[in-house]
């Protein structure tokens, strides 16, 4: 087909015209199927505009897209001959393809530009015969066919930028969107986008170094790198054994091969600046990836595609095989040696996100400056995380988990959300989700999926405890729906003494007053008007806490012959039970105002209407806690 007939077919099909050296839409585009369609220049669709391109479209040209735009077949081609750099951008911040080619060939050829924050959505195949795709900043690129990698790479490559710590010290974990004759390669495959934006799509490759610390890049006066960043290889590693032992990390080098979708560890490379950016060169990945797995093992895996992962489909779709996903999240470390690291693992299940333990100041939200936030939903383009399989069979990633988001997703007006949070003496802060689905199938019970094990629990920490089962320390719970009538066990272990706080971090769609229970002293503590501080002695204590959500006089139902028992001191070193109806009595426990146990007794205590408790503890309030077979009631008194 030449040119003219080209454009009568649009002209008869579309409300387009030509204003200086342009093609702008501003009706419906319609290509149909088997046509061929040329655009030698620049084109436009309007946000009045509707882009429905199911034969070939040619753009010699950039494509800026404000409307609406659809593909259920052909191709797309940004082909040239002439311009060897295209835009596509727009304030649609997407364009739908059904295949797309790129095919820039003058010298100097450079490729097609996508604007930051756009979406290049590609229903079947990309072909990069020749020039490059580059994805600049926010950009992503999504495919949605089901199966096997349909894309054909030639010359062409996909560029995209992705940013890390400059820290010497400290760790992230990097997964690549990108590989190279199916693999992935530091060489060839991971650059340095210290001057990305002067040099988009002439990236130049990392080095790498023994030492103990990488090296920044040198730029000359307009900003150029003129010498690399140098990555130290030591703290390179891989990590897919059974025992989760820190010995079986797997070392790499620049020249190790890892698979789409294996996750990797990297250090910074010393940089001023608040993050490095580096920039990853190749084919992207597409399709499906598989992973073996045994019950139990543990693995450090990644989002393999240059699109956000969304979490919560990629555990629907690998159920029994996994129940959340782990994210490193340094605390500040400063030093090479193991013991010294600081950091935590925060986590992220169908319930929702939540934070390790870490030093308060470092926590968004609740640090005058912190910046580490609760993981979203949606695993951004590079990330790396941890899982632990409580099943055997396959992990899989597939096109259908792909996802292009920016913001975390709205909250269902049905869920509601509470984060409980304890900080221990030395400042360290852990943070519990629990959440109320009504439209979800979790239940008080274990719910893989929606309860989450810690990892790397302290030696001062908080935990859920769900089915009474004290060996498994959940730092979120899911349920289904909401009443006032639930209780929720917490445990709680301490190895120090000093101030440890509990306190009420933030809630989501939540109204109802939140209580801190003591199931000893039988009181309870509104966390949803202050902080509870805590002075206990060292131990592990599992049944002495709960959430709840009513006052201790509303969870209270002693029996009514409980009611009528009096506890008082008589000021000669005694504590007096007085017992009118000969109640059976099975324990009398008395505590400090701090909730120390101070003194046990079960003897003769049956079948007396009064007994005499010696008591020669210093001045001060104490709780006195009367126990039967099915009550008790809790009796402040004052010795003096």
């Amino acid at each position: 087909m030449n040119l003219k007939p080209t454009i009568m077919f649009c002209v008869l099909l579309c409300a387009c015209f030509f204003a200086n050296a342009q093609i702008i839409n501003t009706g419906v585009l319609k290509i149909s199927t088997n046509s061929n369609v040329y655009f030698e220049e620049e084109y436009t669709n309007t946000v009045a505009g509707n882009h429905v391109s199911n034969g070939n479209l040619y753009l010699n040209n950039s494509f800026i897209n404000h409307g609406a735009t659809s593909a259920t077949a052909g191709t797309t081609y940004f082909k040239s001959a002439s311009n060897n750099f295209l835009n596509l951008s727009g304030s649609a911040e997407n364009a739908n393809f059904y295949n797309l080619e790129i095919d820039i060939t003058p010298e100097g050829l450079k490729g097609v530009s996508v604007a930051d924050e756009f979406l290049v959505q590609v229903e079947n195949a990309l072909n990069l015969k020749s020039g490059d795709l580059r994805l600049t900043g926010e950009a992503q690129l999504i495919q949605e066919h089901s199966g096997v990698d349909a894309n054909t790479i030639n010359s062409g490559k996909l560029i995209l930028d992705q940013q890390g710590t400059v820290s010497p010290f400290q760790y992230d974990y990097w997964s690549s969107p990108v590989n190279n004759g199916g693999t992935f390669s530091f060489m060839g495959g991971k650059f340095d986008g210290t001057d990305s934006s002067l040099n988009p799509f002439n990236p130049t490759q990392i080095g790498f170094t023994t030492d103990r610390e990488g090296l920044p890049s040198s730029v000359d006066g307009s900003g150029n790198v003129t010498t690399a960043l140098s990555i130290s290889s030591r703290w390179l590693y891989k990590y897919a054994r059974e025992s989760g032992a820190y010995s079986e990390w797997i070392r790499l080098n620049s020249g190790s091969i890892l698979n789409p979708g294996e996750g990797y560890t990297m250090k910074g490379a010393n940089a001023s600046g608040p993050e490095q950016n580096y920039v990853f060169y190749g084919a992207p990945n597409n399709g499906d990836y598989t992973f073996p797995i045994t019950v139990g093992q543990e693995i450090l895996l990644g989002n393999p595609y240059p699109s956000a992962l969304d979490a919560t489909k990629f555990i629907t779709d690998n159920d029994g095989v996994l129940e959340a996903l782990y994210f490193w999240v340094d605390g500040g470390s400063t030093s090479h040696i193991l013991s010294d690291y600081l950091g935590g693992y925060s986590i992220r299940n169908k319930t929702g996100g939540s934070i390790p333990s870490i030093p308060s100041p470092l926590i968004s939200g609740i640090g005058t400056s912190g910046t580490v936030g609760i993981p979203s939903q949606y695993v951004p383009v590079g990330k790396g995380f941890f899982i632990k399989s409580i099943g055997s069979g396959d992990i899989i990633f597939n096109n259908s988990q792909r996802f292009f988001k920016l913001e975390e997703a709205r909250l269902n007006v049905n869920d509601k959300y509470i984060r409980i949070g304890y900080e221990d003496p030395e400042g360290f802060h852990r943070q519990l989700l629990l959440g109320f689905m009504p439209d979800s199938s979790a239940d008080l019970n274990y719910n893989p999926g929606y309860d989450a094990i810690q990892m790397m629990s302290r030696d001062d920490d908080m935990f859920f405890i769900i089915e009474e089962d004290e060996t498994k320390r959940y730092a979120i719970q899911g349920v289904d729906g909401f009443s006032e009538f639930l209780e929720f066990p917490i445990g709680l272990v301490i190895s120090e003494t000093g101030s440890h706080y509990l306190m009420l971090d933030d809630v989501e769609n939540f109204e109802e007053t939140i209580y801190l229970k003591d199931n000893v002293l039988d009181t309870t503590y509104n966390l949803s008007e202050s902080d509870f501080e805590i002075n206990l002695p060292a131990g592990f204590y599992s049944d002495r806490f709960s959430i709840v959500f009513q006052p201790a006089e509303t969870l209270s139902t002693p029996e009514v012959e409980l009611d009528k028992t009096l506890v008082f001191y008589n000021g000669q070193n005694q504590i007096v039970v007085s017992n009118p109806n000969n109640l059976e009595i099975t324990g009398v426990e008395i505590y400090n105002i701090l909730g120390q146990h101070i003194l046990s007794v079960t003897k003769n205590l049956t079948n007396q209407n009064k007994v005499l408790i010696p008591f020669n503890e210093s001045t001060g309030v104490y709780m006195v806690v009367l126990k039967t077979n099915n009550a008790q009631k809790s009796t402040k008194i004052l010795k003096y």
